[in-house]
């Protein structure tokens, strides 16, 4: 599907281009948010299709402001008003891209897996994601409420370490999958 928003750069319309697997150690993302709820920005949102914006480590082409574009063809304004968060990848171990995986203590059999992924939209290409999966299951919109929603009160803690979880890539402005498990013991 073309982009066909005419205020959005063409450098950004996805077209025909690939999906990149990896990234870069390096290579900035970034987040839009409005004022205080950039401290804790994860905290009001459903815990899937968690959009950044990434800069393929050249942020001259591809710079900060374009995560302010709307790309919703249904909405009457370009651009959002809001503050823009830069995160730095900083360790990617040999995955090349973050993945960090939660397991709880009390129930080791629920395996939480965030992982970064390049998932371009017409006209935004480089529009990313952090997927969530619980044993194996990536949270979509459909099953979010079946699966994390709040009257499921045996994944209330999960959704706050997996909001925690972000919250500390917010907090230190880095990606760093250099430890690639961590035990919850809350749960």
């Amino acid at each position: 599907m073309d982009c066909i928003l005419d205020y959005i750069p063409t450098r950004l319309h996805t077209k025909d281009r690939p999906v990149l697997e990896t990234f870069n150690i390096g290579e900035e993302l970034y987040y839009r948010c409005k004022g205080n709820g950039c401290r804790k920005p994860y905290d009001q949102i459903s815990l899937f299709d968690i959009s950044h914006n990434r800069n393929f480590s050249k942020k001259e082409e591809y710079p900060k402001e374009d995560v302010l574009f709307n790309i919703n063809e249904g909405d009457d304004f370009d651009k959002y008003d809001s503050n823009i968060i830069v995160l730095i990848i900083k360790d990617l171990e040999n995955a090349k891209t973050y993945v960090k995986e939660l397991i709880s203590e009390n129930e080791p059999d629920l395996k939480v897996n965030i992982k970064l992924l390049h998932a371009p939209v017409p006209c935004m290409y480089t529009h990313s994601v952090f997927e969530i999966s619980i044993n194996e299951t990536i949270i979509s919109e459909e099953n979010y409420k079946n699966i994390l929603g709040k009257k499921n009160i045996k994944f209330k803690n999960l959704r706050r370490d997996i909001r925690q979880e972000l919250t500390s890539i917010i907090q230190t402005r880095r990606i760093d999958s250099s430890q690639d498990v961590e035990i919850l013991n809350e749960l």
